[in-house]
């Protein structure tokens, strides 16, 4: 799974480069302009690896819920917070005020901005503060997801996908969402960060459940399966006001990872998206402060042809957030997740992911 993380957060940089810079015509630009789903595939992503590391202690009875946070808290937050406060800081030595008030500054340090409408000092951080909220939620999702009847795990997957599909029909007709979303589910405000987020998250455990269904895994694990799923993903990645289907296809994708056979395993298995699923969070929480590196390398393109300077652009800025981002990973990510987890060695009993 790591291999797809990289892979989505290669996608949600070249669309925040690419945003309102190409053509709102063309196959290629809306496929490109769809990369906020990117966000969906971490939530359900996210559910998936928490039922498929702490699912067996959930189901024994084994699970602690203060391990658990803490094994998150190591995960996301040593970075998450360095990465704030740099912004801070950049922001102040840039205009020497900061506009910043008290109650945005302690809901971002807390990393509770989603639960109310309170701006995240680095953009992107808003799904970070949802995932929180899924985090602290998860002993009650995964009673539900991973120890109920079938019965309940069916009406609650339901549940989950029928949220998503309001979602896109309420934003469709313009009840929700904001004039500067790229398509339905392009929605970035409360409450709608947090039904996206726990949605998707209950979405990953229930299919983390089903994966261990030997006849569905096997269907899954078929390369003539997952690419007929690679394929349809594409080609609705496509169409405008195809969010629905394209989350849908997100869905099949992840269960078709989940089998760890096929094409798709050795794919995102490579060595390169396995680095980039490594520092993934990184790129993330860095990339959208390079949009002014990106806009100054391409102004330096002077008079070359509009397609040049924004490939350039792109792939240089790229290499730039992903140089930066491996610094970050081995310098602060890493070893403070180490440091935490040494710290915590007496709560700590399964292996951070």
């Amino acid at each position: 799974m790591t291999g797809v993380r990289g892979a989505a957060a290669l996608f949600v940089m070249v669309y925040h480069f690419e945003l309102d810079r190409i053509p709102s015509d063309g196959a290629f630009s809306t496929f490109l302009n769809h990369g906020y789903l990117s966000v969906d595939l971490f939530f359900i992503l996210s559910g998936f690896v928490m039922a498929h590391v702490y699912g067996p202690s959930f189901l024994s009875g084994a699970f602690r819920f203060g391990d658990f946070l803490w094994h998150r808290i190591a995960r996301i937050y040593p970075l998450y917070l360095a990465v704030t406060l740099a912004f801070i800081v950049l922001a102040f030595v840039k205009t020497f005020q900061l506009d910043i008030g008290p109650d945005v500054f302690v809901s971002n340090v807390l990393m509770l901005q989603a639960l109310g409408n309170w701006p995240s000092i680095d953009p992107p951080a808003w799904s970070v503060s949802a995932e929180v909220i899924a985090y602290l939620l998860f002993p009650v999702i995964g009673l539900l997801c991973l120890k109920s009847s079938r019965m309940t795990a069916a009406l609650l997957g339901l549940g989950a996908i029928l949220s998503i599909l309001i979602l896109t029909l309420a934003a469709s007709r313009h009840y929700i969402g904001s004039s500067i979303a790229q398509g339905l589910l392009d929605l970035f405000a409360a409450p709608f960060t947090v039904i996206r987020c726990l949605a998707g998250f209950t979405l990953g455990q229930l299919v983390w459940r089903v994966h261990n269904n030997s006849a569905a895994a096997s269907f899954a694990a078929r390369s003539s399966v997952q690419i007929c799923v690679a394929v349809l993903a594409i080609l609705t990645l496509t169409f405008h006001d195809s969010d629905f289907p394209a989350y849908l296809l997100i869905i099949s994708l992840i269960f078709c990872l989940s089998t760890d056979r096929g094409m798709f395993s050795g794919f995102f298995a490579s060595r390169p998206l396995h680095f980039l699923g490594d520092i993934s969070f990184a790129v993330y929480l860095t990339h959208y402060r390079a949009i002014s590196v990106w806009s100054m390398v391409e102004a330096r393109l002077g008079n070359a042809g509009f397609a040049v300077r924004n490939l350039v652009a792109t792939v240089v800025t790229s290499m730039v957030v992903i140089g930066v981002s491996w610094l970050l990973h081995v310098a602060i990510e890493r070893p403070c997740r180490q440091l935490m987890r040494k710290g915590g060695a007496t709560l700590v009993r399964k292996p951070v992911v």
